[in-house]
């Protein structure tokens, strides 16, 4: 008898404590044991199950679950009328979720019925599969699950399928998943790109939503119209939503918001600012290395990091030998002096007017030194002057998406590339953008 076959247990993760278990199950409607337990635990209530067998195979085993339908008619799709009259039938066999951690197979009849109000046959359907897939819908899910979390090459290898099939059940599921998602309106968006392969010159353009701290969207390109037409994607409610647009000093986008989003208030990141300023202090520090004496090159050697690191957080050795640089040349000593001052500016002022005020006096510190380099860092903050401004009305900054960019290259690193870009944006959106496969 089948109600001697002990409980089935899926693959699926334990998220609870075995131990507290005891308490909540008193409050439980338990079930007795009959000839249909096996069918609820399968998840496949048209199917009765009347045998079953081990297949080993090396260390394993496979489990093989006979099942019969439970009824002898089926409804038409096309009219809805219940049909007795079996056109034809062949078994078929399917992948289900493991059970004992053994792999399973469903073996059933696949049955078409002939219509008498169509005249025409049809392939019965059942819930628990999707039409021609050789795994159930269960085992699939848990397959899209298992891809979130690792390379699709290892959950392939696991689970003993081909890499192509678990490929295309997670592209299947991620699209499903991602045309059922609904997006809550962003307020504040977060514009940036991120290398695909390094040394390529390879990027796409990822868009997040800075609230919510995830990815909306990854273009293909970083360029300027692929960024407008993705705009022009979005309904009128959703554009007007937007009210902040965090990025960096690149005026092909400054020009897209201000064109297709002109109510949004433009922020130029203080992060890429910052990193602008520190290039532009290691351009000095090359200059001097290069045309340097061998005492000054030595005093400057290995001060890379040292020099665009907070003075703040080094160490007591990085302060010895940071100063020993600073010594051996005054033009290197006054562009650190004052990118520190910068980042005292960016860090302890808050308010518009009075950030406008010191960052005039620093501008006119900078094209006062004669250093080249500043000068150009200047004129670059006088181009982006209200944009970078308004970083200190709300500080916003793109930090959480340099956090999101850093999770995406893991993910491209995890896969060792990606030669389809569909496969990646997938990817991202499902690790990253809030997509589940609840549909």
């Amino acid at each position: 008898m089948f109600t001697s076959v002990p409980l089935l247990l899926s693959r699926t993760r334990v998220i609870c404590d075995p131990a507290r278990a005891l308490g909540r199950i008193q409050g439980l409607t338990m079930k007795k044991v009959t000839a249909e337990t096996l069918n609820e635990l399968l998840g496949i209530p048209e199917l009765v199950v009347i045998e079953y067998a081990f297949e080993q195979q090396g260390d394993g085993a496979i489990v093989h679950i006979i099942c019969k339908h439970r009824y002898d008619v089926a409804v038409c799709p096309r009219c809805g009328e219940v049909s007795a009259s079996l056109h034809e039938s062949e078994m078929r066999c399917v992948r289900h979720l493991d059970i004992w951690g053994k792999m399973t197979l469903l073996h059933f009849p696949s049955r078409r019925f002939g219509c008498d109000k169509c005249k025409t046959p049809f392939t019965e359907k059942l819930p628990w599969i999707e039409k021609k897939r050789r795994q159930t819908s269960a085992f699939e899910r848990y397959i899209y699950q298992r891809c979130q979390q690792t390379n699709k090459s290892a959950v392939a290898q696991s689970e003993h399928l081909h890499f192509k099939t678990v490929l295309t059940i997670f592209n299947r599921w991620a699209k499903r998943a991602e045309s059922c998602h609904h997006r809550p309106l962003v307020r504040r968006l977060g514009v940036d790109e991120i290398s695909l392969k390094k040394g390529h010159r390879q990027y796409a353009l990822v868009l997040s939503d800075l609230d919510r701290c995830c990815v909306i969207a990854v273009l293909s390109e970083r360029t300027q119209k692929v960024f407008a037409q993705w705009l022009d994607s979005l309904s009128v409610v959703e554009r007007f939503a937007i009210q902040v647009v965090a990025m960096d000093m690149w005026r092909p986008y400054r020009d897209v918001v201000q064109l297709k989003l002109p109510q949004a208030q433009i922020v130029a990141d203080r992060f890429h600012v910052m990193k602008q300023l520190n290039d532009r202090l290691s351009q000095v520090r090359r200059n001097l290395q290069r045309n340097a004496d061998e005492q000054t090159r030595q005093a400057l050697k290995g001060t890379r990091w040292l020099l665009v690191k907070n003075r703040a957080d080094l160490t007591a050795d990085e302060e010895t030998r940071l100063c020993a640089a600073l010594d051996a040349s005054p033009t290197l000593r006054q562009t650190y002096l004052l990118k520190e001052t910068f980042r005292t500016i960016c860090e302890k002022i808050s308010d518009r007017e009075q950030a406008a005020r010191f960052l005039t006096a620093w501008i006119w510190q900078a094209e006062a030194s004669g250093i080249p380099q500043l000068c150009k860092f200047a004129n670059t903050l006088r181009n982006w002057w209200s944009e970078f401004l308004n970083y200190f009305h709300d500080r916003v900054t793109s930090g959480i998406v340099e956090g999101l960019n850093n999770a995406i290259r893991y993910v491209i690193r995890r896969a060792c590339g990606y030669h389809v870009f569909e496969h990646f944006r997938l990817q991202v959106l499902v690790e990253h953008g809030g997509l589940n496969a609840s549909h």
